[in-house]
């Protein structure tokens, strides 16, 4: 291995490597290929790093170092000039300052900056940037120091700026002290093979209540929150290859240290059950009259004569009559602290969501109106003429003091069933007392792509005030979308009509698996092309799965365009991680505009954002996406690819199948349709403590 100074960086990669410029400490120069395995994040001009490599021909670029492993170096000698001049960890100290520090401390200057102390480089640069000079070598060291750790101990280097970001420079002082601190980071299997590297004995108590952690870890990636005792002692079993006595000992353990607490008949992890436990109590809080507001409200209550002067105006404005129902939903919206209007497709949610604004203005009630996803945010505002936001938006909004919650204002949020806890938790956390609840939602929906579950919940339970509507709209009932719908969430087996092309109502074509995505194609052509029908599959893998299906249409669609770490000027996309700080939720949909020096400018239903190359792990293809992250649109016309596979369900044949407006066609495995409609839905299977606490 040698050691290399970073010159430039000719490339970096989305999820860390690079390619770059470096010179060797024999002043040799040479250009270097990395991959994120090899280097897990980009280097930055003036770092040292130790590298191992294997030289090879390039037949444009001649011949280059592709790098096998490289580590994170301190400088030595000279070295440490680039370092501090190049690095950017120390701002204002360019190349002729760092050779003044050269020249005036030769080697001393290592000591000197390793004891962190600023004075005895403010006669050199001045008290500023001497700060500046202890502050970027500490960065330097510590990172250094990490890689150093991480590799002796045959763990992933990739962990090292994110140990970094939670412990500070007392990274390396944490992991000796229990090395399974790093389960918060990464996978059980990596953290107990470092642990028992180190030395630790099977029955050691920080394994055995790691292993508990671990597995309430395992039951969050299946978006469960709770286990009764007999399957989390099984799970620790396997986990910790042991005994019963073990088993048992670690979750004992784990509650004494509070990481576990029981509920009912089994246990959650602390975390999951905070939020549970929160949500349950504040809604039971506000429906007792204990969150009202400090001051007394000078808002307007309705009465029954105020509703039913303003039904007939509604009426009179619109030309149509709101059934029963809806002047119901509409009552509970503008009287309850908490209410649920709950409803499968074609019943009116949109228009009941219209007809509670309009009576709320006259009422000087404020409702905030907001969805998880941009384009169900988008379509509120289409349904009601008003603004509406995403969920994203409304908190950063509140935290920058843009938003008063203290004029009693109602936080109405559609596609409710999409809430998973985390962010129904932030919601509620940031409720001001006197602030209402209103969710609107279809429990007949797939769960949240989140852990927990929630709407669902709150469904069940008979002590929070709800609305149930029921009846299907004469302009909805005439494409034949929410009768076969419904049938299909009851567990019938709805009667299909054979594709015709264009046109309106649900179709099947059956195809053999192999043939799926061919089919899709000549589909979606026949519907008018990608921007006239939306591909939404059950998975992503497989050869009808969104992977290979955007493979297909990309191959086709974005021949001979510039590429920029996969994606092209024109091309669908979507967003797969929440990320409040650029206001993208799980799941919201964009169109690649441009492409910039820095990324790619994409119109998202949110806006108009700049994606950075770091950040480009977190987007992919739209031409079609899965039925979970279709969860909050709508589309004129959906194709929908049909296949075997464990996620296949009612609640998801349901949710895609709801996500027309006019025309569904169906194409693959007809056995693989109805089976799902008859069997148990997944859904039901998802287990959490949502309910017991809400009782």
């Amino acid at each position: 291995m040698k050691l290399v100074i970073i010159n430039n960086i000719l490339s970096m990669g989305a999820l860390g490597g690079a390619i770059f410029n470096g010179t060797t400490e024999n002043g040799s120069n040479h250009r270097f290929v990395a991959s994120h395995k090899a280097m897990p994040r980009a280097p930055i001009s003036g770092e040292v790093w130790q590298i191992e490599g294997v030289q090879r021909q390039h037949p444009e670029y001649g011949l280059q170092v592709m790098v096998q492993k490289a580590l994170l170096q301190r400088p030595s000698g000279r070295l440490i000039i680039a370092t501090i001049a190049k690095s950017g960890n120390f701002p204002g100290i360019g190349d002729t300052r760092a050779r003044q520090l050269w020249d005036r401390f030769g080697e001393d200057l290592y000591p000197l900056l390793d004891a962190g102390q600023p004075e005895p480089f403010v006669e050199v640069i001045g008290e500023h940037l001497a700060q500046v000079l202890v502050e970027g070598w500490e960065l330097i060291a510590i990172e250094s120091a990490v890689y150093a750790w991480l590799d002796r101990h045959g763990a992933p280097l990739w962990l090292t700026r994110k140990l970094i970001d939670i412990y500070g420079h007392e990274v390396v002082e944490k992991l000796e002290e229990n090395p399974y601190r790093l389960l918060a980071f990464t996978n059980w299997v990596t953290a107990d093979t470092l642990g028992r590297s180190m030395g630790i004995v099977p029955d050691d108590d920080r394994r055995l209540v790691a292993a508990a952690d671990a597995f309430v870890y395992q039951r969050l990636q299946f978006a469960h929150t709770f286990a009764d005792f007999f399957l989390f002692k099984n799970g620790l079993k396997k986990l910790l290859g042991c005994d019963d006595d073990t088993a048992q000992k670690a979750i004992s353990l784990a509650l004494e240290e509070s990481s576990l607490v029981e509920a009912g008949e089994g246990l959650q992890g602390i975390g999951a059950a905070s939020m549970e436990r929160y949500i349950a109590s504040h809604v039971h809080a506000m429906l007792a009259g204990e969150f009202e507001a400090h001051q007394l409200s000078i808002r307007m209550k309705p009465r029954d004569e105020f509703l039913q002067k303003f039904f007939v105006k509604f009426s009179e404005l619109h030309g149509f009559k709101l059934n029963h129902e809806q002047e119901e939903a509409v009552g509970l919206a503008l009287t309850s602290p908490v209410g649920l209007i709950c409803g499968g497709a074609g019943v009116g949610k949109t228009t009941v969501l219209r007809a509670i604004m309009e009576a709320a203005e006259p009422l000087a009630a404020h409702i905030h109106m907001m969805a998880l996803s941009g384009r169900a945010a988008r379509r509120m505002t289409e349904a009601t003429g008003r603004p509406a936001m995403t969920i994203a938006s409304f908190l950063t909004s509140v935290d920058a003091g843009l938003i008063d919650l203290t004029s009693d204002p109602t936080i109405a949020v559609d596609e409710a069933s999409m809430l998973d806890l985390p962010t129904t938790y932030r919601l509620l956390r940031r409720l001001e007392p006197g602030c209402k609840l209103l969710l609107l939602g279809d429990p007949g929906q797939l769960p949240p792509i989140g852990f927990g579950i929630v709407y669902h919940a709150l469904v069940e339970n008979d002590r929070i005030p709800k609305v149930e509507l029921t009846e299907i709209h004469r302009q909805a009932a005439h494409t034949g979308i929410p009768q076969i719908s419904r049938a299909i969430r009851a567990g019938i087996v709805p009667e299909l009509k054979p594709y015709h092309g264009k046109g309106i109502g649900v179709s099947f074509i059956d195809a053999p698996r192999q043939d799926i995505p061919d089919v899709v194609l000549d589909v979606v052509h026949e519907l008018g092309g990608i921007w006239a029908s939306q591909v939404i599959s059950p998975l992503k893998s497989g050869n009808a799965g969104t992977r290979s299906i955007n493979n297909l249409f990309q191959g086709l669609l974005s021949l001979g365009r510039e590429r920029y770490h996969g994606f092209s000027v024109g091309e669908p996309v979507i967003w797969l991680k929440n990320n409040y700080e650029l206001g993208l939720m799980n799941g919201s949909l964009g169109v690649v505009k441009a492409i910039e020096t820095d990324g790619l400018r994409v119109l998202w239903d949110e806006g108009e954002i700049v994606i950075k190359e770091k950040d480009m792990e977190h987007m992919d293809l739209a031409y079609a996406i899965t039925v979970h992250k279709a969860q909050g649109s709508q589309w004129e016309r959906v194709v929908v690819p049909l296949f075997q596979s464990r996620l296949l369900d009612r609640t998801l044949l349901y949710t895609a199948i709801t996500r027309a407006q006019t025309q569904v066609v169906l194409v693959g495995d007809r056995n693989a349709f109805e089976r799902a409609i008859v069997e148990p839905s997944n859904a039901s299977q998802r287990e959490t403590a949502m309910v017991m606490h809400l009782d």
